[in-house]
């Protein structure tokens, strides 16, 4: 009876580790995305791509299937080229 208290002991103890790694990595990856997105964006962009999103999730939901490529590019480039005229 007490190896099996110590087996479940193990496997809780190794999965509270794996769970913590789990969440180092993840809080290091949204650190390193923070950064990036700092160093290589700018407002912008960020307003595009987000309604860029916004258009390409309606678009999948009226169509019910994902977006190929070409029509990613086109939404994309589009609101690209929308923000870069609005500056001009």
């Amino acid at each position: 009876m007490e190896k099996y208290m110590f087996m479940v002991l193990g496997i809780i103890l190794g999965i509270a580790i794996a769970l913590y790694v789990y969440a180092v990595k993840k809080e290091h990856y949204a650190k390193k995305v923070k950064k990036d997105q700092d160093y290589f964006s700018t407002k912008r962009l960020d307003v595009a791509l987000e309604k860029a999103v916004q258009e390409m999730q309606s678009q999948m939901k009226y169509l019910g299937r994902k977006l190929t490529e070409d029509e990613k590019n086109v939404i994309i480039f589009g609101y690209l080229k929308e923000s870069e005229n609005i500056k001009q």
